[in-house]
């Protein structure tokens, strides 16, 4: 490989959009081209950034080293599979896949064919969740709330438990270290068939209990976790990146700054695919999450108000 990677963006939605603009000002990146179905989306990002623009994702077989795959999550398993096969490093935003016998089968693949394969579960890379691992020991309970207002524009093909939750899920997951013993939940399908609105309560091994809210539905946009331990406790807003840690009687506030969590993100991904960094990440962390999810999913009890909200 080249000293610079060679890098394609497939999906220009929302998302897809802000990987191009990044992977465009990355030094070590070569941005070879970009696909969507939209014909005027891949018109405008060609000419925007004097790169070929395709319909479809096979067009960069054999010209790309790694892509960023920013599609419907029922895209992510046909698409990734081709790419992994050969032998193609994958960034797959999150949830990896709808099932998880696909993740299992794409994490399996990129083993054997020894390429990267990265889930873009992207609050990993926010400056403030990284800290937590320096704060939390000996957890009790955990309580975490995402909520956010309905918005028509964005892509939902899938419930909040995949949509948002599992950003919750995966973090807990990695911060704790610790398996899920039982799973309980309570969801309600408002503009659709798939959970608007979803709790869920976990008991995981080591003990602790952990309580998630996750909405699409909400009048407000926030996002928090708050951790109770033995002597005090831990609480994270997402949204500002303030800490507040209060031990043993004595309180602190702390804005934890850092660049911005998806360049952190694909530049990460970036210095994976050249061999130096494992991936913070890895496709094995997206199938512990989404398998978690999936017992959640399996478990609730899915209601259907009278009145939409």
């Amino acid at each position: 490989m080249s000293a610079r990677v060679r890098v394609g963006v497939v999906g220009l939605g929302q998302w897809g959009q802000h990987h191009v603009r990044i992977y465009h000002h990355l030094p070590d990146v070569e941005l070879v081209g970009v696909v969507d179905t939209a014909p005027r989306e891949t018109t405008v990002f060609s000419r925007r950034y004097q790169i070929p623009g395709h319909r479809d994702y096979r067009a960069l077989f054999g010209r790309v080293d790694a892509v960023s795959l920013v599609v419907p999550t029922a895209l992510h398993y046909e698409i990734a599979r081709e790419f992994l096969h050969r032998g193609v490093h994958v960034l797959v935003e999150k949830p990896i896949t709808t099932t998880v016998e696909q993740a299992a089968e794409l994490v399996d693949l990129a083993r054997r064919r020894g390429v990267v394969l990265l889930v873009g579960h992207v609050e990993r890379f926010k400056p403030a969740v990284q800290a937590l691992r320096d704060q939390v020991t000996e957890p009790l309970f955990v309580q975490v709330r995402r909520v956010r207002p309905w918005d028509r524009r964005r892509v939902m093909d899938v419930g909040v438990v995949l949509d948002l939750m599992i950003h919750d899920l995966d973090i807990i997951l990695t911060l704790l270290r610790s398996s899920v013993a039982r799973v309980s939940a309570i969801g309600a399908a408002v503009h659709g068939e798939d959970d608007d609105l979803a709790v869920a309560h976990l008991t995981l091994g080591n003990g602790c209990l952990a309580s998630f809210v996750a909405s699409r539905i909400s009048p407000v946009k926030a996002a928090e976790l708050e951790i109770t331990l033995p002597d005090g406790f831990v609480h994270l807003n997402y949204l500002t990146q303030q800490i507040t840690v209060r031990r043993n009687g004595r309180q602190t506030r702390t804005v934890v700054k850092g660049e911005e969590p998806l360049r952190a993100e694909l530049r990460h991904f970036v210095d994976c695919v050249h061999g130096g960094t494992p991936p913070l990440v890895p496709g094995e962390d997206g199938l512990r999450a989404l398998e978690v999810a999936q017992r959640i999913l399996e478990r609730m009890t899915l209601i259907t108000p009278r009145v939409a909200v």
